[in-house]
């Protein structure tokens, strides 16, 4: 029998281990703003008196060229980018952990694909997905913790990855609850936290153990 391929659960190992040393670079980064700021002297018009100027020069603090004229570059740096940063973790995540997910039901199956969700079903791929496994009898017997999981990925992550998605991290429908841990709107829009981050990598993590187990139990079963 070929070695048992692993699912899922390598690719967050590596995802969540480039985060974290993201957010060290991140935290790095905000505790030494000062040290990244430059300084340019650029020549401005200054009015004297109502019937007098003189060309003089001004100095503006800037980050790579991203001016103190046109934003409070501190806050920019260190409250609003972040927040950017941090999205872009969960949408690899999430994209990452779909596309695992897809690959495993088509190495269980005897699909070369994955079934196409039926029109009238209301539902979003992921629990497409979860129902398309349940029906092979995977898990065969799901744990509390698995469910629990599974219905929070699906009833609050994917909303907040799918605000971030496809509303640049806005909530226009208040589909997002506003006492999620980790989670606050802030500028208009949804902050996630590095607290957040870990917890849905944690999710993920027991989805992915539980239908990883039972995948290959089902494999080793077939060839005996």
């Amino acid at each position: 029998m070929k070695p048992l391929p692993s699912f899922i659960s390598d690719e967050l190992y590596i995802i969540s281990a480039f985060n974290d040393k993201q957010e060290v670079q991140i935290s790095e980064f905000i505790d030494n703003i000062e040290q990244h700021i430059e300084v340019t002297e650029v020549e401005r018009w200054f009015q004297i008196s109502a019937d007098e100027g003189e060309v003089g020069v001004a100095q503006i603090e800037h980050i790579s060229g991203i001016s103190e004229e046109e934003y409070d570059i501190r806050e920019m740096f260190t409250e609003i980018m972040p927040i950017y940063q941090r999205q872009a973790m969960l949408l690899t995540l999430w994209g990452s952990f779909e596309s695992e997910m897809e690959k495993m039901y088509i190495y269980a199956s005897p699909q070369e694909s994955l079934p196409k969700k039926n029109k009238k079903e209301k539902i979003s791929k992921l629990k497409h997905m979860i129902n398309c496994f349940s029906k092979m009898g995977i898990p065969a017997e799901p744990t509390k913790e698995y469910v629990s999981a599974v219905k929070t990925l699906d009833d609050e992550v994917r909303l907040i990855r799918n605000a971030w998605a496809h509303d640049g991290g806005k909530d226009p429908m208040d589909k997002i609850p506003d006492d999620i841990d980790g989670i606050v709107k802030k500028y208009s829009q949804i902050e996630i936290s590095k607290e957040y981050i870990k917890n849905v990598v944690l999710l993920m993590h027991v989805v992915s153990r539980e239908l990883n187990n039972s995948v290959r139990s089902a494999t080793i079963a077939a060839y005996k």
